[in-house]
């Protein structure tokens, strides 16, 4: 789980991530969440006179590596009678893969 925090636009960096909609006065939606923001949008968003966003915050990296052994622990777990076959191997390889891949 990523922490948020509301900063002014010029404290923002690219590469920061929307944990909010970005909306305009008339309630337009600009931006959406989770976008990662780019130079482009920074400066777009100056224009339009947006003074603050709310961002995720990266995780602290030793909490994602836990996340990552608790995840490789239980797909093992779940492979544990199919060890010995080299196509459950490649099957648990992909699946380890992929869920460690959604850890952010």
């Amino acid at each position: 789980m990523t922490d948020t925090q509301r900063l002014p636009l010029d404290a923002i960096q690219p590469g920061a991530i929307l944990a909010e909609a970005v909306a305009d006065a008339r309630g337009t939606v600009l931006l959406p969440a989770g976008l990662t923001l780019t130079d482009a949008h920074l400066t777009s968003l100056r224009r339009r006179d947006i003074a603050t966003l709310s961002v995720s915050l990266p995780p602290d990296p030793a909490e994602l590596t836990r996340r990552r052994e608790k995840i490789r622990e239980r797909v093992l777990y779940l492979f544990r009678h199919r060890a010995d076959d080299p196509a459950a191997q490649a099957l648990l390889q992909a699946v380890l893969a992929f869920r460690q891949e959604q850890v952010r």
